[in-house]
């Protein structure tokens, strides 16, 4: 999920070889010049996306067997769902703003520093609150023997450190709920985004992102690399981080490129309906990605909705919380039910952990990053 907002803006001319020329002036406006000009839709973009995961995960925690969002019924590819799109714009958001972050400050600490603020907090309360309040609530067991259990405490230690081994279970919670037992089915791409941040700071290290042939250099043989390997890649230890590694990629891409790619309705009209083409042919995921990926950065920039930047970022606190209050909603309906209704109470009250999240932790801690 993409955790930055891009406050301060670079040159178009940022991200240029020495001696390289400006690029020269176009009769449409392009994704650097967007960019540079400080407005955009990435608050929006975020909690539409966290509100579809939400709505995406409804169809599961419901419990009706079959059941599948108006994206699964269209067939568009194993696993892909309102969800799964909508992790999909994260990352994408996420490439181009935590790229343009680096590049704006070229300190490794304090990229380290600002990236810690923004993802810890959040997450740290996350878990904890998961293990110790609500597993407290919703535990069939004693309430003593479920706080001295081993299982509690290591949700918590093991979750913390970001590895591949997530624990999706607390003794005796969510046992008979329609989807049973996983505590939050969510948690699971954020080991993902953790490492889409190595891979930045030690391309950002080594002087590759500063360059732009260099970048596109790395990004088209990363890229390859992950096409073509028999096993997994540095950082990526798992198929399931393939998906979302790409389209980080996609997004650091853009950035980079930013001066040569145009915001054009006409262009995203025609990506889609490239995809719409090719929505049989072995090519549609490729044609699905790239609409994807311009699609996100086209909604981010091209509409003026300022109206929404005036309220707090609270698609993170959306995506974290998201999953567990759908399954304590589903444990009081005790028996399958419509995802749309299960969509519908969900929302508001995960609303408000989001709410409560950025006020009392994400605002404040991003208020201790280094500043340049």
């Amino acid at each position: 999920m993409s955790l930055e907002r891009a406050s301060l803006r670079q040159p178009d001319d940022a991200v240029r070889s020495p001696g390289q020329a400006l690029a020269p002036r176009r009769r449409w406006t392009t994704l650097a010049q967007a960019y540079a000009r400080g407005a955009d839709n990435f608050l929006l973009l975020r909690f539409l996306a966290a509100t579809a995961v939400i709505f995406g995960h409804s169809y599961r925690i419901s419990g009706i067997p079959g059941a599948a969002d108006f994206i699964a019924r269209a067939r568009w590819g194993n696993g892909i769902y309102t969800g799964s799109l909508a992790v999909d714009v994260f990352f994408v958001v996420s490439g181009f703003l935590v790229t343009g972050s680096y590049l704006h400050r070229a300190n490794l600490e304090v990229f380290i520093k600002s990236r810690a603020l923004r993802i810890l907090p959040a997450y740290a309360a996350c878990v904890v609150l998961s293990a110790f309040v609500l597993g407290a609530f919703y535990t069939e067991l004693p309430l003593s023997d479920y706080l001295t259990q081993q299982p509690t405490r290591d949700y918590v230690t093991t979750n913390m450190q970001f590895g591949t081994d997530l624990i999706w279970v607390l003794p005796g919670v969510f046992v008979h709920n329609p989807f049973p037992n996983v505590v939050n089915g969510s948690l699971w791409t954020l080991p993902a985004e953790v490492r889409m941040y190595l891979w930045v700071a030690i391309l950002g290290l080594l002087g590759v992102l500063q360059r732009r042939w260099l970048a596109n250099t790395a990004f088209a043989i990363l890229m390859l690399a992950g096409i073509l390997a028999d096993g997994p890649l540095p950082l990526v230890p798992i198929h399931d981080f393939d998906r979302l590694a790409a389209f980080f990629l996609a997004g650091a891409f853009c950035y980079v490129n930013r001066d040569w790619i145009p915001l054009s309705d006409w262009l995203l009209l025609a990506l889609v309906a490239l995809g719409v083409a090719l929505h049989h042919s072995h090519l549609f995921p490729w044609a699905l990605g790239g609409a994807i990926t311009y699609g996100a950065l086209w909604f981010a920039y091209r509409p003026s909705l300022p109206f929404f930047n005036k309220f707090g970022d609270y698609s993170y606190g959306l995506y974290l919380w998201g999953f567990p209050v759908e399954q304590a909603v589903a444990h009081w309906f005790a028996a399958p039910t419509r995802p749309v209704l299960l969509f519908v109470v969900t929302l508001p009250l995960t609303l408000l952990c989001a709410m409560a999240s950025w006020h009392l932790l994400e605002k404040p801690a991003l208020r201790l990053k280094p500043r340049s």
